[in-house]
């Protein structure tokens, strides 16, 4: 490429029009990974078969985390064996496992990381949530139209429709910019 530089074959438009396709294969990319996680989620979310009403019984926040991180804490109830779903942080663990544990009719489901991909959720303390449910194993759940997995989605749209601007400067200057070469060899 250097080469095609310095030897002057190559114009001005074509390294902007080059510019254009490297800056835009992120912002594709990133829009490409949040319809597969959207469609991933969606697909769980039809095969579970039993759905039930569930609540919303703790809002966790953190403060080790630098921007002061929300998590989510709701139960379900599924044929009188109540499943309860905390965050699994190390340092979240010790007070959770002493008020939250397995029991005869609890059973406690830990989640890594963010819930729904955001740091903060969008959750209150009481708020009633709607959980799709596997009928063979109720562990396995989605919480029909979540909130923070909305939000995460269109955060990403978002993101992704305002990293392509900059492919898109390029691309339209590229019609501007005459073809002359950038580099003329030295005689």
């Amino acid at each position: 490429m250097i080469e095609l530089l310095t030897s002057g074959a190559m114009s001005n438009r074509m390294l902007l029009l080059m510019f254009t396709v490297f800056f835009s294969i992120f912002p594709v990319m990133f829009l490409i990974f949040g319809i597969m996680m959207r469609r991933g989620q969606q697909n769980n979310i039809s095969s579970y078969d039993g759905e039930v009403k569930g609540e919303i019984i703790e809002v966790l926040n953190s403060e080790k985390s630098a921007m002061f991180a929300t998590y989510p804490i709701y139960q379900y109830e599924v044929n009188k064996h109540k499943y309860i779903v905390k965050p699994n942080f190390i340092f979240f663990n010790s007070s959770l496992d002493k008020k939250y544990h397995d029991s005869e009719n609890v059973t406690c489901i830990t989640y890594l990381n963010k819930h729904g991909g955001n740091t903060r959720t969008k959750y209150k303390v009481g708020e009633s949530i709607i959980i799709k449910y596997d009928i063979d194993n109720p562990k396995n759940h989605e919480i029909l139209n979540d909130k923070d997995k909305k939000f995460a989605y269109n955060s990403r749209r978002i993101a992704a429709l305002l990293l392509i601007i900059f492919p898109l400067i390029f691309l339209i200057a590229s019609f501007f910019i005459k073809g002359q070469a950038v580099f003329t060899p030295a005689n």
